[in-house]
């Protein structure tokens, strides 16, 4: 099940970049979590230390997190990690380098939370657009 709790918030970024940014991470939290499980699309605002405004979106998943030298991959050209994908899906091992390269050509960041057996939080976080 795919849920998301928005807000009214805007970004300066490319539009199609972002579609590509956000369909990797979905799509990967749909393909490495099993069958029925739920997958969270969360967008929140906040300040950073330095008191900037920044809008972050979170995509959260059930599937089976990841160990910590798959955290040391992550976002690298053609890593193999140690999840697999739940439907026999396959995967290059692209998708989350494209991400981090979109993502911080932007001027946004991309890192992920995550604990091996309890799923993964991918997190883009880019400077809210001021009127």
């Amino acid at each position: 099940m795919l849920s998301h709790e928005s807000i009214d918030a805007a970004i300066l970024a490319d539009e199609f970049a972002l579609h590509q940014v956000f369909d990797n991470l979905i799509s990967n939290a749909i393909k490495f979590s099993p069958k029925w499980s739920k997958v969270v699309v969360r967008m929140v605002r906040h300040l950073s230390e330095s008191g900037e405004a920044k809008v972050r979106i979170e995509i959260q998943d059930e599937g089976p997190g990841l160990t910590e030298q798959d955290k040391l991959k992550l976002f690298s050209k053609f890593a193999r990690l140690s999840a697999k994908p739940t439907g026999q899906e396959s995967s290059t091992g692209l998708g989350l380098s494209i991400v981090k390269r979109l993502v911080e050509a932007m001027g946004g960041q991309v890192w992920c939370e995550s604990e091996h057996g309890k799923g993964a939080t991918f997190i883009v976080e880019f400077m809210e657009a001021v009127d």
